[in-house]
């Protein structure tokens, strides 16, 4: 007779087995963590044959009064995978999680710098050679997300087309290995998608802080700091920085500048917002921003449109009750 299977025992079979081996790095980071900290705890015991449609919703109906609904639903997406397997293995008779309902993901406001502030954290970032502060730099003049940036090594620029070639990213995450010495560790991995190995152009003012930033590692480092291999945002020859670290001076700057408090991911969402103002079209900010998809931006920058609707619909209605031509 076949031994019976809790839920825990399959998703530490289907983590090792399926999922882990052809995931990223911080994917796996992430379901470990959900199966450890919010499955595990909850119904975990429960055996897989016993594994319904009530079970599943009074679990998600649980979580989500402690999770944020993008939490919950990344932990909705994991164990469809996981009972997909399941059905396929005849562990279960039918995926149940497709007919579970769980709360809407709400995109929260984005924080745009108005022109006023991004003129005073202009002024702020330009007016030092603080390594950190051209990286900041970059990102509100490209849009690069900060795990881009700090990934970022000389061999990326590309001086002779003028191009920035958009190829890794760099966290610091857990490692998942009960042999590692240390909790966590810096990772540098391709982008979060396909479409975010991308190369974004430079024009001469971005190229021109370029050169003045190299001229300023070098009198602070040596000329060794421009090895292709070497970071381009760093403190140290041979090292790089850290998302959190770059977020603790941005912090700083905006304090400094007397600007009110923004997350780093702000200057990306200032980045897109000119890119529309200046009548850039979706598809291309899409490509520059390194979305898989357009329907991303178009949703989450359609806002930005508004005074353009209102604009459009001035000129439609004055088309429409004008006078007739003979």
């Amino acid at each position: 007779m076949e031994k019976k299977i809790t839920l825990n025992e399959w998703l530490m079979k289907w983590f090792s087995l399926y999922s882990k081996p052809n995931i990223k790095h911080s994917t796996a980071v992430s379901y470990e963590c959900y199966i450890r900290k919010h499955i595990v705890p909850v119904i975990g015991d429960v055996y897989m044959e016993n594994i319904n449609l009530d079970v599943l919703q009074e679990f998600f109906n649980f979580i989500s009064t402690e999770l944020s609904p993008k939490s919950v639903s990344n932990i909705r997406m994991m164990l469809h995978s996981a009972f997909k397997i399941a059905n396929l293995n005849d562990i279960i008779n039918k995926n149940y999680i497709e007919y579970v309902t769980i709360p809407k993901v709400i995109r929260k406001e984005m924080r745009v710098f108005t022109r006023a502030e991004q003129a005073k954290l202009l002024i702020t970032l330009t007016n030092t050679d603080e390594p950190y502060a051209f990286g900041i730099f970059l990102c509100l003049t490209t849009g690069i997300r900060v795990g881009e940036l700090c990934a970022l090594t000389w061999s990326d620029i590309d001086f002779i087309n003028r191009r920035l070639m958009i190829r890794k990213t760099l966290q610091r995450l857990m490692t998942l290995d009960n042999n590692s010495k240390t909790k966590t560790k810096i990772y540098i991995d391709t982008p979060k998608s396909i479409s975010s190995i991308r190369d974004i152009p430079l024009n001469e003012d971005i190229m021109t802080s370029i050169v003045k930033h190299q001229e300023n590692m070098v009198k602070h480092f040596g000329q060794n700091i421009l090895s292709p291999t070497e970071f381009i945002i760093t403190h140290k020859k041979g090292s790089s920085s850290e998302p959190k670290t770059i977020q603790g001076y941005f912090k700083k700057v905006l304090e400094y500048s007397g600007i009110s408090k923004a997350n780093v991911h702000a200057l990306r969402h200032t980045f897109a917002t000119r890119a529309l103002e200046a009548g850039v079209d979706f598809k291309t900010l899409s490509v520059l921003l390194g979305h898989s998809d357009i329907n991303v931006t178009m949703n989450r920058y359609a806002h930005v449109l508004e005074d353009t609707k209102i604009e459009a619909m001035k000129n439609i209605t004055s088309v429409i009750l004008s006078p007739c031509e003979n």
